[in-house]
């Protein structure tokens, strides 16, 4: 099984901005400009979640390790981040890992035509 390119480009979409917001205070001294954000700044806040969402965008690249039971596994943490993130951060800065955590789990539950079927001509 292997992960939609939409949401290994998700997690990356949410990973890499996160990180950078996460490092915002060693590069600059002022604060990030979008107020919605400045709580990742927060080292304990922050850093778990950037750390998290950078495992999640890894281990979505990373097709060998695939099977459904580890993308729902996945989708479960992502469902997770997006709760923790919607309370400690911004629910606009949840939104990516909400698509995430849906996308595997529609993709993981949607039923396969079968063999049968597809050698019929049915599906």
């Amino acid at each position: 099984m292997k992960a939609s390119t939409g949401n290994i480009a998700l997690a990356w979409v949410a990973a890499i901005p996160y990180l950078f917001v996460v490092c915002w205070p060693y590069l600059s001294q002022a604060p990030v400009p979008f107020i919605g954000l400045r709580q990742l700044t927060a080292p304990l806040v922050g850093w778990p979640l950037a750390l998290i969402a950078l495992l999640m965008a890894i281990f979505l690249s990373l097709p060998r390790f695939l099977t459904r039971d580890r993308l729902l596994i996945c989708a479960g943490f992502s469902l997770c981040l997006f709760l923790a993130i919607t309370f400690y951060v911004s629910p606009v800065a949840a939104i990516p890992f909400l698509f995430i955590g849906a996308n595997i789990i529609r993709e993981t539950s949607a039923p396969k035509p079968s063999t049968e079927a597809r050698e019929e001509g049915i599906a």
